[in-house]
Formats: C-alpha cells, structure tokens, sequence
C-alpha cells in the first residue's frame, strides 16, 4: 500500500485528529482556563478542540503547519477570543473557518496577515458580530502580503479621506503632461518621523482599490493646501525635480484623495482594526 493511498490518508488524518484533540485535553493551559474562568472557557475551549482543531489537523498535516495547530493555534484564538461571553460562542460558519484555517496554515510565521486570520475567525465565533465576518474577506487576505497588511492598517482604521498625489511632469511648450509617481503618500518612520521612502506603495494601493478597499480619486482633493504641503519636502519629490530639469519643464504635484470604502469598513472590523460591534 502506496503512501498516497486514500486508504492510508484516512488513517493518518484519523490518527492525527486523536494526537491534536489529546493533547489538547491533557494541557494544563486548558484545564487551567476551565477553572479559573468557568462556563466561558469551557464552551470556548469545546468550540476550539470540537471543531477547530480537528478542521485544522485534517487538512493541513505538513510539518510547519502540523507543529503551529498542535502546539500554538489553541493557545491564539483562545486569546482572540476570550472575552466573548459563552452564551455569545458560535460555531463559525465552515466556508469563513475552512479558508481561514488554510491561510493560517501558509502564513502563521508572518505576524500580520496571521493577525488578521485569527480576528476574522474569532470575530465569526462571536454571535454578536458574526454577521459582519464574511468568505470573501478570507480571499482578500489571502491576495495580500505581510507589508500590505501592515500598512493598509492605518489607512482603514480612519474614516478621513487621505491626501495622495501623483507627481506630474509638465511640458510649457508642448502642453499636456507626463505622470513621473503615482499613489505618492507621507510615509513616516513612526520612531523618528524622517520620511520613508517604499517602492512598493503604488502597486499595494493598487491592490486595495482592486480588492475593493479603498478608493483613490484626482478629481477631487482637500480644500487646506497644508494638507498636501509635506510633497515638496519629500526626498522623492526633490530627486525627481532634479533629475528633469530642463528649460520649459516642470515638475507638479496633482492633488487626490484617497477613503476607505464600505466594504474597507466592513473588513475593518471583520479583521480586528476596528471594533466589530455596530456603533
């Protein structure tokens, strides 16, 4: 018998099932969060091993992901989701909790899209924002990287529009003009607040309008010219300015907006970065 037979799978998932939800019985973290914390943790810690725990076995035995569901996973959402009142624990949903499981299975390593995972199924085990938890934010975390996730943060996290400009070059005698930067915003280290310049920016905001999180316009900008002065001091507007001089050139900001759309609200809260619960 081949090791790819079903047979022999079966088993194997089976045996791994039985391993995963006996150590989770004998684990003096859950025995102790039963009695300190009562009816709560025990119906959280029925939901985790019950369904779970097992979903996560069977499907994802590879030896990262196999030794993170063993070892860490319980330990995670019961954090996420330890102030849920146990009459407020649901089963979550198996096409939010099947994916969810998959992408934590591929990005447990990485800290902010694992995050986001965790949030989003310990939102969809809470009855009191299950609703808001939704399959199709799942595949949005999926189609994003660590870095996006990191800065998309800030941007959904506010319900203000966000100056962004592109940066244009102008031709005095030909007319018309040439676009030289595109999604250029004011990144800033959050230790020393000198400016932070990333390649990638333009493409991931790319990828938030595509995913249907944000919207970006240059029809329409802030009316407080203050709220787009910090362009012309940025070390990329200053390069970009030197590298084009040239008689009749001109290098220009083009004012924008960039919001967070509704559906960038919802997964908002679906994912932790705001409050799931309705205002």
């Amino acid at each position: 018998m081949t090791a790819n037979d079903p047979l022999e799978v079966a088993k194997g998932s089976v045996s791994l099932v039985a391993e995963v939800v006996k150590v989770a019985g004998d684990s003096p973290q859950v025995r102790e969060a039963a009695n300190n914390l009562g009816q709560t943790a025990v119906t959280l810690t029925q939901t985790i091993n019950n369904v779970l725990v097992p979903l996560a076995a069977i499907n994802f035995a590879f030896d990262k992901a196999r030794a993170y569901f063993s070892d860490k996973f319980r330990q995670d959402i019961a954090a996420k989701a330890e102030a849920i009142p146990a009459e407020c624990i649901v089963e979550p949903k198996a096409s939010i909790a099947g994916p969810t499981l998959q992408g934590l299975a591929f990005t447990h390593e990485e800290k902010n899209l694992k995050e986001m995972y965790l949030n989003l199924l310990a939102t969809a085990m809470d009855g009191r924002s299950a609703s808001v938890a939704h399959p199709a934010f799942v595949e949005i975390i999926k189609q994003m990287d660590s870095e996006d996730a990191r800065l998309v943060r800030d941007t959904l996290q506010t319900s203000d529009s966000i100056p962004i400009v592109q940066i244009v070059k102008t031709l005095d005698n030909a007319g018309g003009h040439s676009i030289l930067a595109r999604h250029f915003l004011n990144l800033l280290d959050t230790n020393t607040g000198e400016a932070v310049e990333d390649l990638g920016v333009p493409a991931m905001i790319d990828n938030w309008i595509r995913l249907g999180l944000v919207e970006v316009t240059y029809d329409k900008y802030l009316a407080d010219p203050d709220s787009y002065s910090w362009v012309e001091k940025r070390p990329e507007f200053q390069r970009l300015v030197h590298e084009s001089q040239a008689e009749g050139v001109r290098v220009e900001k083009k004012r924008g907006l960039l919001c967070r759309t509704d559906l960038g609200e919802r997964f908002a809260r679906a994912v932790g970065l705001l409050s799931p619960y309705s205002d």
